[in-house]
């Protein structure tokens, strides 16, 4: 009986069906056979017309035809090595449970408790962490030699410029002085601090001097916070009264302390 091959690219069912059981076992047994004859082979793995490959390739080479050097990549088949007995019976069943009653075991009841607790009632309670920075203006010398009340030492402007997503929390001015009684005289010196034209501290006889040519380091320290709302440029000034008219140089640094938290 002659043998039909299947059109190229395989065999259909209607050809499947036609086929009987003289001509299956005979095709069959030609092609696993008749190995010196690649077209047979070819036609049977629906390859092509069997005109693709020279008559000597053997059947290994016919069968590299199908590329599973393609579709089983050295990365792909090192993968599968992974895949060992010790390693898939740790899937069995009979572990799996037993893996999750000892994390039960462990996640008792008060525990869960205990982080619920964390993840809410402690969290609120926990304070945002506050951050500080400083903005320093240039020094400033003035020297007085009147007793005029409220005498300037100075006035600077302070940028402050917070990180991006700060918002202030609070606000401390200081101004640290330097001070030289440059005469023999005795001298009773009063100080004021204004931020923002606002005056913050006031105080009378912060600096005494008895007789004698000398110096001193003053520092003034306030509370700034309505002042310094945020961002912005701010004026900062020292004022000074001196108790007799002679010689007395000041030098003035100004600094803004700024608290902030991140929203």
């Amino acid at each position: 009986m002659p043998l039909n091959y299947p059109a190229v690219g395989g065999a259909t069912a209607a050809e499947i069906a036609s086929l009987s059981a003289e001509q299956v076992w005979t095709y069959v047994t030609r092609i696993l056979t008749s190995l010196a004859n690649p077209t047979d082979i070819i036609k049977f793995l629906g390859k092509g017309s069997g005109t693709e490959v020279p008559s000597n390739k053997s059947l290994y080479d016919l069968i590299a035809l199908d590329r599973w050097d393609v579709r089983l990549p050295a990365a792909r088949a090192a993968l599968i090595d992974q895949i060992t007995a010790a390693r898939m019976a740790e899937l069995d069943p009979a572990n799996v449970p037993g893996d999750i009653d000892t994390l039960l075991s462990r996640l008792t009841a008060a525990r869960a408790g205990y982080l619920d607790y964390l993840s809410t009632v402690l969290n609120a309670k926990l304070p945002v962490m506050e951050l500080e920075q400083a903005y320093v203006a240039d020094d400033v010398q003035t020297t007085l030699n009147t007793t005029g009340s409220d005498q300037s030492l100075g006035s600077r402007n302070i940028t402050v410029a917070l990180p991006s997503g700060a918002s202030r929390v609070r606000a401390i001015a200081l101004a640290l002085i330097h001070v030289a009684n440059r005469t023999a005289n005795a001298q009773d010196i009063d100080f004021n601090l204004k931020v923002a034209g606002a005056t913050i501290f006031t105080q009378d006889n912060v600096c005494t001097f008895d007789t004698v040519i000398g110096s001193a380091v003053v520092t003034l320290c306030q509370e700034c916070t309505t002042q310094v709302t945020g961002d912005g440029t701010f004026s900062i000034e020292a004022e000074a009264q001196i108790s007799a008219a002679q010689n007395v140089t000041f030098t003035v640094e100004y600094l803004i302390f700024v608290q902030y938290k991140m929203s």
